[in-house]
């Protein structure tokens, strides 16, 4: 899944590189090292094997950067709320997230997202007893009696999913997967649909997982943005014309695919 994705987005990596570059602080010799935060518990998109970062977002930002021989990266796996803690306050100096409005805040995020994912979805247990509610609902207004299995820290659910909706907070899929399926202390979840059958089928939830296309999730395409932290040095600087022309004249080469 990682290769074919990461080999899908070849095209447009040189655009959205463009782009990372301008949220880039302008660095000195011996101050080009970046290291990134990533959460542990996130497959695949990022988790942690033998405590180093593995999954499509390190190697997606790892690419990014290959593009920038300025900077090199580093990466690091926490608990995704330590992780936007650290970037906060500049322990480390960077993630791949949705730029929300509280991230903005502390962070300076590229202007194009290096990956999006369709979060129009309701996943569901075949066996839930509210399964006619939640499959005939044309609005959250038809869930608003049910409960929903949500992120904890999750921003674009805070700012996404309607407040009445009762919610269960878990600490990643896998946690709210097992409260869906096992405990039932919830009637659905708002995920990727490759996401849910991923953790299903890891779980060993396959044969009772339902998952429903709907039209009445705002905002469902969530855009992921590589995001730097406004407590590097120089982070506000802007430098955008010397890896534009750098980039234009590799456009003919297989890093750099025309877009």
């Amino acid at each position: 899944m990682i290769k074919y994705l990461l080999k899908e987005m070849a095209t447009r990596l040189c655009l959205v590189f463009l782009v990372v570059w301008l949220a880039l602080p302008r660095v000195s010799a011996g101050s080009s090292i970046l290291t990134f935060a990533f959460s542990e518990a996130s497959p695949p998109y990022s988790s942690s094997s033998d405590g180093r970062a593995a999954g499509l977002f390190p190697d997606l930002v790892q690419l990014a950067f290959s593009f920038i021989p300025e900077y090199t990266t580093e990466s690091v796996v926490l608990p995704w709320s330590r992780a936007q803690y650290n970037v906060r306050h500049g322990v480390t100096d960077g993630l791949l997230t949705y730029p929300s409005m509280e991230r903005q805040g502390y962070a300076i995020f590229s202007a194009l997202p290096l990956f999006t994912q369709d979060f129009g979805h309701l996943v569901y247990s075949a066996e839930n007893p509210n399964i006619d509610v939640i499959e005939s609902a044309t609005s959250f207004a038809d869930l608003s009696g049910l409960t929903v299995i949500v992120e904890r820290g999750s921003k674009w659910e805070e700012d996404n999913i309607p407040g009445y909706l009762a919610r269960v907070p878990g600490p990643h899929l896998n946690t709210m997967m097992h409260l869906l399926m096992l405990r039932e202390a919830g009637d659905f979840m708002v995920q990727p649909a490759e996401d849910a059958r991923f953790a299903a089928r890891q779980l060993g939830y396959s044969n009772k997982l339902k998952v429903r296309k709907v039209d009445f999730i705002p905002n469902s395409q969530i855009p992921f943005h590589i995001g730097v932290s406004r407590e590097l040095p120089f982070a506000r600087s802007l430098r955008g014309r010397s890896v534009l022309s750098k980039c234009l004249r590799r456009a003919e080469s297989r890093l750099c695919p025309r877009v």
